[in-house]
């Protein structure tokens, strides 16, 4: 352990501005420099099981849920996702706990001469701080969301036992394609030789995962194999549903993250989760597995953060995920009156996002994150006008809320969507979460 007057770092901020000022490294894609710089600390990866949850939407909360269950049975389970919301800490926990900041300025110090020798990027670098960290708390199991695909994602260097893949649309088609096959076969990139692949995906996707899980001899696991039965009762405070898998049946399950999309999602992490079973590496047990489920949670994901008016916060952030979250709003709130908060980042496809909130939000209030990544907030306000949807425009994330929040009547719902960054920009205004000034 690095000891605090050895450190090159003075601060948690300073560490994370050295951090994020990593995205400008623009290299070749590939796994070299994540293995080489984990070889520095020790190869850590290699003293812990992975299952590598990837998917175009719905792999944070699979991943959380996944490792919620498997925290339930006794293990140990380390998390690792991406993007935060609000604070970087999110990113890596174990036991369900959040890594503590003065630890994050400890590894990142231990891994910053690696990389700087190869001009590591900050996903390699964060990655590798996860690993490295699960690795000296003892992780008995790892669950890694992939950050961007999965073939050549740093996350692919770990040693995975199982891999699962959610759904598959179109986002970031300026690296992975334009089109659902050529983004499957990125994703289908972390499927193992000989290992067990499960797949939430449909139609040509799926064709290309079953395909590659053929070439590697994998066990192909479509998540259909796994169904739920009847009608699933979708309420404010939660979903319970029957489910099915092979020789399992469970009657009742409970989830507290809302909308009918999350029990699609937990629908891919109970077939997981009972693939491992299946292959040994967890002893099955029902009551763990029910509370597991129950408890599982994922910051910005249809959350409520207050009532009277409702407020919640959505991180979709493409057309597909912005298309499940204006069905759930009906489905799980229906309110008098929708209006959304949203900033969006200026390479996604903004006008695809607000046609299919068009139907369910009334007004929009769009504002910018704190990133030079955002698309201008006036640019967004033209398109939502132009597809029918009155739109008004506030410069910061706080006064776009405040505004929101000033004409919303009990019976309203306040939508704060677009992106991580608005969401999380939004939830620091509103002093919910720990920021790197705060910590």
């Amino acid at each position: 352990m690095t000891r605090p007057e050895d450190r090159g770092f003075d601060s948690y901020r300073s560490c994370l501005d050295w951090l994020f000022a990593r995205h400008r490294f623009v290299s070749k894609p590939g796994l070299e420099r994540v293995r080489r710089l984990l070889e520095t600390v020790g190869s850590p990866q290699e003293k812990f099981d992975v299952v590598h949850v990837a998917g175009t939407n719905g792999k944070g909360s699979t991943a959380s849920m996944i490792a919620s269950i498997l925290g339930e049975h006794g293990l140990r389970v380390g998390l690792y996702t991406s993007p935060h919301v609000v604070d970087f800490s999110e990113r890596i926990s174990i036991g369900g706990l959040p890594i503590d900041p003065e630890r994050v300025v400890s590894l990142i110090d231990r891994l910053k001469p690696g990389a700087d020798e190869i001009d590591a990027t900050f996903f390699e670098i964060t990655t590798a701080a996860a690993a490295l960290f699960f690795a000296e708390e003892g992780a008995d199991i790892v669950v890694a969301e992939v950050g961007l695909g999965g073939r050549l994602d740093a996350t692919n260097a770990l040693k995975s036992v199982l891999s699962v893949i959610t759904t598959v649309a179109i986002d970031h088609a300026e690296v992975l394609g334009s089109d659902a096959a050529s983004i499957a076969a990125e994703k289908s990139g972390i499927i193992r030789e000989a290992g067990v692949i499960v797949a939430g995906a449909k139609g040509m996707a799926l064709d290309v995962i079953r395909g590659v899980a053929a070439a590697r001899k994998a066990r192909f696991v479509p998540v259909d194999s796994g169904r739920v039965v009847g009608r699933a009762s979708v309420t404010p405070s939660g979903s319970f549903f029957d489910f099915e898998h092979g020789e399992w049946r469970f009657e009742a399950l409970s989830l507290s993250m809302l909308g009918r999309h999350q029990i699609s999602n937990a629908a891919t992490a109970l077939v997981a989760v009972l693939e491992l079973a299946r292959g040994g590496s967890l002893d099955l047990n029902e009551r763990s597995l029910r509370i597991g489920l129950a408890d599982a949670s994922c910051i910005g994901r249809l959350q409520i953060i207050d009532r009277r008016p409702t407020v919640v916060a959505d991180v979709a952030h493409n057309p597909d995920g912005a298309r499940v979250l204006a069905a759930a709003l009906g489905d799980v709130f229906n309110p008098e009156r929708t209006v959304a908060v949203a900033g969006i980042m200026g390479n996604k496809d903004a006008r695809g996002i607000l046609a299919a909130l068009a139907e369910s939000v009334d007004s929009f209030v769009f504002t910018r994150p704190a990133t030079d990544r955002a698309a201008e907030p006036e640019e967004l306000a033209a398109i939502a006008r132009d597809i029918g949807v009155e739109a008004h425009v506030v410069p910061t994330p706080g006064a776009a809320i405040e505004n929101a929040l000033s004409g919303a009547r009990e019976g309203d719902l306040v939508l704060i969507t677009g992106s991580h960054y608005t969401v999380g920009d939004v939830m620091i205004s509103l002093g919910l979460g720990r920021t790197a000034n705060a910590a």
